[in-house]
């Protein structure tokens, strides 16, 4: 097996190497990987933190695997600079999930503790499906997005890229949720969400608009 890095050395990474260990393979993750890393060389749950720029002693040939072990809105920009290099992901999925053998997942995304995805559901990459939150029947998940603890996507709902779902909110059936968007934490969404805009409430409504992703909190 090739070897792993996680982006980040934060919670999500944490929680990303305890994945690894409860699937056996915490002996495949050689470490975390920081941009303009202060913490060079400290141990951290039995992995060393490392700079980014430790990368530069591999050679093509013997390029590790990487994953963004990030909770926040900055994994997209660290994920396309070394993907502009030639990196490639991992995508990993905790034993105790529960998943349907007809759905998808792209390259990248991580499936956490707790977690159940039904049949025919389409998961792009980098995805966090983030503890105990569930994913419905026929249901399409952009890149990018975050589904936060708890949180429930109903069936055959279509989530844009970027897209973060906040904790213990739910998104009724057959629903619109525009790229970009922002659900808040514990809101029940019961009509389209319009990209990017923050929609909180039960039921949601529209709260805020953001003019670039840029400008929004997450």
């Amino acid at each position: 097996m090739k070897k792993v890095f996680i982006l980040g050395a934060g919670g999500f990474a944490r929680t990303t190497l305890d994945i690894y260990v409860d699937l056996s393979r915490e002996g495949e993750v050689l470490g975390y990987l920081e941009d303009n890393c202060k913490r060079d060389g400290e141990i951290l749950n039995g992995k060393p933190i490392r700079d980014v720029s430790h990368l530069n002693k591999f050679t093509t040939g013997d390029r590790p695997l990487l994953i963004a072990g990030i909770g926040t809105s900055k994994r997209r920009r660290f994920i396309e600079e070394l993907e502009q290099k030639g990196y490639h992901f991992d995508k990993v999925v905790h034993p105790s999930a529960i998943v349907s053998r007809w759905m998808k997942i792209g390259e990248g995304s991580i499936v956490t503790p707790g977690v159940i995805i039904g049949p025919n559901v389409e998961i792009g990459r980098h995805v966090i499906l983030n503890y105990g939150c569930r994913v419905s029947h026929d249901d399409k998940i952009g890149n990018y997005v975050t589904i936060s603890p708890g949180a429930e996507i109903m069936g055959s709902v279509t989530i844009g890229d970027e897209v973060f779902v906040g904790v213990n909110a739910t998104v009724i059936e057959k629903l619109k949720v525009g790229k970009g968007a922002i659900i808040g934490a514990g809101a029940v969404v019961t009509e389209d969400v319009p990209e990017m805009s923050l929609v909180a409430g039960v039921p949601a409504k529209v709260k805020k608009a953001y003019k670039s992703l840029e400008e929004k909190p997450w």
